[in-house]
């Protein structure tokens, strides 16, 4: 078809100068109505919250244990730790009793460790006598105290006035043959002090209870003394000085110049004291020897401090 068809005079040649005209601008689009607003969805009602799920049964159908209960656990507890510190016992004890033993070799002195001043012993023990030494046979009385001796006259035991009496009682208890018996003498409970008394049959030894009736033993001027009432105990002779013995007449007694004569309380009844400037409180302690009559003989003789009798 062309533009003579149409009716239309026919188009003029385009030139490359002419521009083309302009197309017409497009009608704007009517704008979209606004959207109503959706109405507001109700809230959800909240889920009930789901049951708690049960424990599952503990193997054997138990039920599980009460975590709060500690009690019924503790005896479990402790049966594991005693089970294992018995195996670990008894693995030790195995492979020390299986250890071989260590290098054989001459075994050496033991160590001796620091040296330190010996601690002093007490008097020697009257069970064991210097070599040469017999068994004693009798008790020598002297001012400082009295002297077990052999049939020799070698001394075995000393005890001396001041000393404590433990040992001199084992050393007379083996002597006699016999124990003492035992008791305590009551002092004044002012300054003549308590004394425990050792006595065999025929032999008094007096040790003061240190402390009693303010007296000490260190300064006291009569801490133990002695007295026997038999030429022999056991099988031990008493030797007094002066050649006296129990049973030595009242004539005998005088003629070994007693510096005092002094009547007792029973009819007849008189105490010889000699070597009154004897006695004193050392060191060593002294003591006077002092005879007791029935008025015809010699019934007893002590050794003890007599200055002022």
């Amino acid at each position: 078809m062309t533009w003579a068809d149409l009716g239309l005079p026919d188009a003029p040649e385009p030139s490359g100068n002419e521009t083309p005209a302009p197309k017409p601008p497009r009608e704007p689009k009517p704008p979209k109505p606004p959207r109503e607003p959706k109405p507001p969805r109700d809230p959800k009602p909240p889920k009930p919250p789901k049951p708690p799920r049960e424990p599952r049964p503990a193997s054997g159908g138990r039920p599980p244990r009460d975590p709060d209960d500690t009690g019924s656990r503790l005896p479990v507890v402790l049966g594991v730790v005693a089970g294992v510190l018995l195996i670990a016992v008894v693995v030790t004890l195995g492979i020390a009793l299986t250890r071989p033993s260590s290098d054989a070799g001459p075994v050496g002195p033991p160590d001796p460790g620091p040296t330190t001043a010996p601690t002093t012993q007490p008097t020697a023990s009257p069970t064991s006598s210097p070599t040469g030494i017999g068994a004693p046979v009798a008790v020598q009385f002297g001012g400082t105290g009295f002297t077990l001796v052999d049939k020799d006259d070698q001394t075995v035991f000393t005890h001396q006035w001041r000393d404590k009496a433990d040992v001199a009682v084992a050393a007379l208890t083996q002597a006699f043959g016999a124990a003492p018996t035992q008791r305590v003498e009551a002092g004044d409970g002012s300054s003549y002090p308590d004394y425990t008394v050792y006595q065999w049959d025929g032999f008094l030894l007096y040790d003061m209870v240190d402390g009693t009736g303010g007296a000490q033993r260190a300064t006291f001027t009569q801490p133990s003394y002695a007295t026997f009432s038999r030429n022999t105990v056991g099988k031990i002779e008493m030797t007094a000085e002066r050649g006296l013995k129990i049973g030595s007449t009242i004539a005998a007694v005088r003629a070994a110049t007693p510096d005092r004569e002094i009547p007792r309380g029973n009819v007849g009844s008189i105490r010889f004291v000699f070597d009154i400037g004897r006695s004193t409180a050392g060191p060593p302690v002294q003591y006077s020897m002092v005879t007791d009559t029935d008025g015809t003989s010699v019934t007893a003789v002590l050794y003890y401090f007599a200055a002022g009798s």
